[in-house]
């Protein structure tokens, strides 16, 4: 039999890399950070819309004019409804990253979910804009 230094390969810092090896800092714990930024998402777009005051026409402006910038303009009712169920179901979604996260063993579907879910929120949102865009111009 070798004696202990043959047999295994002594290495300078073995002590430091063990401990290293050990303490990495592992990136599933990531979902509730994302869902704390999709839920900040979802109340920042409802607060926006909220908050949001219609334009005002000038004075000086005829009844052609105001007519043709009504019907330019996107309705704001319409606006507040897709926006409203968006960030609804983005807090939902927030809500079930928290729990896949917790339950889901470190696979890393919570963060996908995350990340796959804001990308869609904003999708949902440049496509409500187009279509309301769209049907403002028709009527």
């Amino acid at each position: 039999m070798l004696p202990y230094s043959l047999s295994q390969p002594t290495y300078p810092c073995r002590a430091r890399l063990n401990w290293a090896e050990h303490s990495r800092t592992s990136l599933s714990h990531v979902f509730w950070a994302l869902a704390v930024i999709l839920l900040a998402f979802a109340g920042f777009t409802v607060i926006v819309v909220r908050l949001r005051r219609p334009v005002r026409a000038s004075d000086s402006s005829t009844d052609v004019n105001r007519a043709s910038a009504k019907a330019r303009s996107i309705d704001l009712e319409q606006l507040k409804g897709f926006v409203y169920v968006g960030a609804a179901a983005l807090a939902l979604l927030a809500v079930a990253v928290i729990l896949m996260g917790l339950y889901a063993n470190g696979s890393g579907r919570a963060e996908g979910l995350a990340v796959l879910g804001f990308f869609g929120y904003a999708a949902y949102l440049i496509a409500a804009g187009v279509v309301l865009y769209v049907m403002s111009r028709k009527s």
